[in-house]
């Protein structure tokens, strides 16, 4: 009687942290107390699974299947239950918001569309167990209105949704679709809202990117200019935090306490450009390793196609803390982690 866990987006940053952890796992949550164990980990990702270590591909548990979200064929074949007695999906897979913005049918595609496709097949195969099986949504705080009442209040899970920018808004779409399938008991839906995930490798098209680059750009050895005011409040998470309330909420958690809404805010804490700045040459300092120039720029140097921060500056976490979740977030463990994981790796 073992838990076939299934991973969508399992390239990602999230989804490949997500994957490293829950092969040091035996067993998973299937309600707030029984664990199962745990008899396959099914990542499935468009992409060929280069940011996946070698070492969580090896588990004989894990089995890996390239291919997308938008096909249902695939999907049926990915949430497949065989023989296992649990099917558990947590979907991170998403187009980020500056791409989304600059190709709106694609964002339509793989963020509604594609979403909407696996709730169906998740429903489908719920049917076919003969009970709603778990489905854990990976949004974003974009959802929300950028209006004067969110930017100067606590955002929650009952604030109104109505984001700027296409990529929010089609998340958002997907949080109200998850609660009606699972008051229909057609799933056993969560949506897990996410902050920006602070210390992504590389460049990304995403409006968070400056308050990552601002700090892994240097410890590369990269000059960096900001494109953004110092002071700009911006709510931020932390990569390990998330993937440990993920699994949490994929089973420990019971969906009933949940109630109607079914969306728990991440933990998450208001950072500054400047802030980051700080915390990132302190850790530098502390573990030995150089860091470059960090110098200002004008908004229009920054390369992402959103310039300016309209993300509501301020979340509330306490539904997540009430529900005994992981609450860490930590600006200095954060930069530490980007360090261990990418500088030091050798």
């Amino acid at each position: 009687m073992s838990v076939k866990v299934v991973v969508i987006g399992a390239n990602g940053l999230v989804g490949a942290r997500l994957c490293e952890y829950l092969v040091s796992l035996t067993d998973i949550h299937v309600n707030s107390t029984t664990t199962k164990p745990i008899g396959k980990i099914l990542l499935l990702d468009v992409s060929e699974l280069k940011a996946v270590k070698s070492s969580v591909l090896e588990d004989p548990r894990v089995d890996v299947v390239k291919g997308e979200l938008t096909d249902k064929e695939t999907m049926l074949r990915v949430l497949d239950p065989e023989s296992f007695a649990h099917v558990t999906t947590i979907h991170l897979a998403a187009l980020l918001s500056g791409y989304a913005e600059d190709n709106f049918d694609l964002g339509m595609k793989i963020n509604l569309f594609g979403t909407i496709n696996v709730m169906e097949c998740v429903r489908e195969i719920s049917t076919k167990m003969g009970s709603p099986q778990v489905y854990v949504y990976v949004s974003t705080d974009y959802v929300a209105c950028f209006n004067e009442y969110n930017k100067t209040h606590n955002v929650t899970e009952e604030s109104f949704r109505l984001s700027p920018v296409s990529y929010g808004v089609q998340k958002a779409c997907n949080e109200l679709l998850l609660c009606d399938y699972s008051r229909r008991n057609f799933i056993d839906g969560r949506v897990a809202r996410l902050s920006a995930v602070i210390g992504r490798p590389g460049w990304s098209n995403s409006i968070s990117y400056p308050f990552t680059g601002i700090f892994t750009q240097p410890l590369e050895g990269k000059d960096y200019e900001v494109p953004l005011p110092m002071d700009v409040p911006y709510p931020c998470s932390s990569l390990n935090t998330n993937v440990k309330c993920l699994v949490e909420l994929a089973g420990k958690v019971d969906g009933e306490c949940l109630g109607h809404n079914r969306v728990v805010q991440l933990p998450a804490k208001t950072l500054t450009l400047q802030v980051i700045l700080d915390a990132a040459i302190e850790v530098a300092k502390e573990e030995g390793v150089p860091f470059a120039n960090v110098t200002q720029a004008t908004t229009d140097a920054g390369d992402t196609t959103i310039k300016e921060i309209n993300v509501c500056p301020h979340v509330d976490c306490s539904k997540a803390e009430k529900l005994g979740l992981p609450m860490l977030v930590d600006v200095k463990e954060i930069v530490r982690d980007y360090i261990l994981t990418y500088i030091k790796k050798d």
